[in-house]
């Protein structure tokens, strides 16, 4: 058989047991027959979830390239295990995985440096203590009013000066007036205009969506379905939908949908993405704004939902 030949009928399977025609059992049991030989006898299998092809080597799965022809294996005839629902490990996965656990050691190492810096430079600061303030009592100056100088009394018109030789009547002193008591002038108050009153934010119609399933906590085990459901909102209008997030490994991947109705089905790729197996899920009522749905550039017309969490193992 060619291998063209093999992923078409693959491709058939799966259309059946989407559609209904078969049901799971049937569709694990046929696909248990996906099991190939080639002409130096190495066994070949195709994905059930990656449609990619794998070659049995050294007791694990390799993906790699077929062959031109491959024969089928015969029940009768013994051969490596397989199930329908196992994929095979494709080669990068724990790659992959190591370098997201050295991307996150990195990101850790260089917000330790930071801290350690920055408390570095705090003990510096700390250390440059501000000079002691004399402790001596403040000395009050008092601000002495100058004296006036006398003013000499003016010789009268007609006067004649004394000869020189005898002395000059001493000069009267006057005093200084005292300055009346100035009434101080009234201060007016300043006229405040009203600020303008800020329009009201966008109400939320509905209150949150109740989950239902799958469970806080649930697993989905290898072979079956993740099928989020949540309970309908009154008077849903015809410009709002709900709005689906989903998230895996600590919540740096997401995955939304905008949907009408009130159950989702988690993609069969996505499944194996989740390092430890765990997706995160909740549900928000947004305004259509646009010709099609934006997603959270929308308004929200209710609160987010619970978030509820799901195992997903692979194998």
């Amino acid at each position: 058989m060619r291998p063209q030949e093999i992923e078409e009928h693959f491709r058939e399977l799966r259309a059946a047991v989407q559609s209904g025609t078969i049901s799971d059992d049937e569709f694990e049991a046929q696909l248990r027959e996906f099991l190939f030989q080639d002409d130096s006898g190495v066994y070949w299998t195709i994905g059930a979830q990656t449609e990619k092809w794998y070659q049995h080597e050294d007791g694990d799965w390799v993906q790699a390239s077929p062959p031109s022809t491959l024969e089928r294996v015969e029940e009768t005839t013994p051969g490596p295990d397989i199930e329908s629902h196992e994929t095979p490990t494709p080669p990068g996965r724990y790659l992959g995985k190591r370098v997201v656990l050295g991307l996150a050691s990195l990101l850790l190492f260089a917000c330790v440096v930071v801290v350690a810096v920055a408390s570095y430079q705090l003990g510096r600061f700390s250390g440059i203590s501000a000079p002691a303030a004399e402790s001596a009592t403040p000395t009050t100056h008092l601000a002495q009013s100058p004296v006036p100088e006398p003013t000499a009394t003016p010789t009268p018109r007609g006067t004649t000066p004394l000869p020189s030789g005898e002395a000059a009547p001493s000069p009267q002193v006057t005093e200084p007036p005292e300055p009346p008591t100035s009434t101080p002038r009234p201060t007016s108050t300043p006229r405040t205009e009203p600020s303008p009153t800020p329009e009201p934010t966008l109400a939320h119609r509905h209150p949150a969506p109740v989950l239902v399933e799958p469970e806080d906590g649930a697993e989905r085990g290898p072979g079956y379905e993740a099928v989020l459901l949540w309970k309908p909102v009154d008077n849903l209008g015809d410009d709002e939908y709900y709005h689906v997030e989903i998230c895996w490994n600590d919540c740096s991947v997401f995955w939304g949908a905008y949907v009408r109705e009130t159950t989702y089905t988690f993609p069969a790729f996505l499944r194996g993405e989740a390092i430890d197996e765990r997706y995160h899920w909740h549900v928000t009522v947004r305004l259509q704004r646009g010709e099609a749905p934006a997603g959270p550039v929308d308004p929200a017309t209710s609160p987010p939902s619970e978030v509820w969490v799901f195992s997903l193992p692979v194998r």
